[in-house]
Parts: structure tokens; sequence; C-alpha cells
């Protein structure tokens, strides 16, 4: 066909009350937009001046829980986070207490470069003396970014520690038998002795001996 089938749209032309109603029209959808958000509630914080509303789910490098039964952590340096922990950036060492069987640890330190927050540390500790803390604005220069886990704590002398886990543990114990419903066993009253009854003497006879 020889015929030129390409049909080219000729552009609008718009007066100047067309270009007026627009611009208005635009400026109305925007404004709309602006007085709607300006009346609910605001959700952005005034960080540094205000600290950021954290939720449960939150989590940060790990942290030793403060019991105040015992006024410290409860770590024994059992080691399950240390070989657990699939990034390997936890390290610590420990001793046993003297006059208990219990070892307390003594350095304890995590890479929280490396950590990947997995919670399988948390997950295996006896002691549940393992959390997340909240720490929302750490920075670091370098690449090692090693926490000292035992830093917020003064732990009070061996023999005084190893004191209150041990009252500790007794109250635990009595906590676990009351839960049961279990009784302290009474000894049986021992038995009252007789008292020692003279045999009567025999009746004497009338009139005297035959």
């Amino acid at each position: 066909m020889s015929a030129d089938l390409h049909l080219e749209r000729t552009p609008e032309k718009r007066t100047g009350l067309g270009i007026l109603w627009d611009g208005f029209s635009s400026a109305l959808i925007g404004l709309t937009v602006t007085l709607t958000t300006l009346f609910k509630p605001k959700v952005t914080e005034l960080y540094p001046m205000e600290k950021p509303t954290l939720t449960k789910a939150y989590r940060s490098a790990i942290a030793l829980v403060h019991f105040d039964d015992i006024d410290t952590h409860d770590c024994i340096a059992c080691s399950a986070c240390e070989l657990i922990c699939p990034s390997d950036c936890i390290e610590l060492t420990g001793e046993k207490m003297p006059g208990s069987k219990k070892k307390r640890v003594d350095f304890f330190e995590m890479d929280f470069s490396t950590c990947s927050l997995c919670g399988l540390c948390l997950a295996v500790c006896p002691t549940d003396t393992l959390k997340y803390s909240t720490g929302y604005d750490d920075a670091s220069g370098s690449s090692a970014w090693v926490h000292d886990l035992l830093e917020p704590f003064d732990d009070p002398p061996m023999e005084e520690l190893a004191r209150r886990l041990e009252e500790r543990a007794a109250k635990q114990r009595e906590a676990r038998a009351a839960a049961r419903g279990d009784h302290p066993v009474k000894k049986p009253a021992a038995p009252k002795a007789a008292a020692a009854v003279a045999p009567a003497a025999p009746p004497e006879k009338e009139g005297g001996d035959a």
C-alpha cells in the first residue's frame, strides 16, 4: 500500500485556564496528603536526645544476666556456649571455687564483629545467665569488635560467693520439694521407758508361824 498508515497524534493544546487548573489540583492533592499526615501520631524520634523504644525481639551483643539473690551473674565456665558457637567468637576460662565443686568464670570475651546472633549460646546455657543486650549505638573503629562480658560485674571474694551460691541452691531444693508436695519426714518418737515397779511384799500371816 502506498498510503502511509502511520498517524501522528497532535499534542492537545492547553489553554491558560487548563494549565492553571492542573497546577491547582496538583497542589491540592499534595496539601491533602500533608494535612492528613500532620494529625497522625509522630513516629520520628529525636535521636540522640531521646532513647529509641526497642521491641522485645531486638537483639544486640550477648551479655551476662545479673541475679539479685547472689548480686552477680551465675556463669560456671562450662564452655557450652564456646563449643556450640558456629562463628567461633566466644572465648572464656574459669577455675574451681574454694570449697566447692563448681567452677567460676574469670575471663569471658565475645567478638561481636563475627557474631551472627543465632542464639545457640543462650539455648545451651545451663544456668540461664546469658541474654541479648539492648545496645543500639555501639561502634568500633577496627575489624575486631570485642566485648568483655565481665566488665560490668564486681564479684565478691570467692568464699563469700560460694556461700551465697550454697544458700541459693538450698532455697531452690526447698522450693522444688514444696512444689512436689514433699514434707519433711518426722522421726518416730522413742518409746518411753516403763517405770520399774517393785514387787509387792507377801501378806503377813496372822497368828504367827504354826
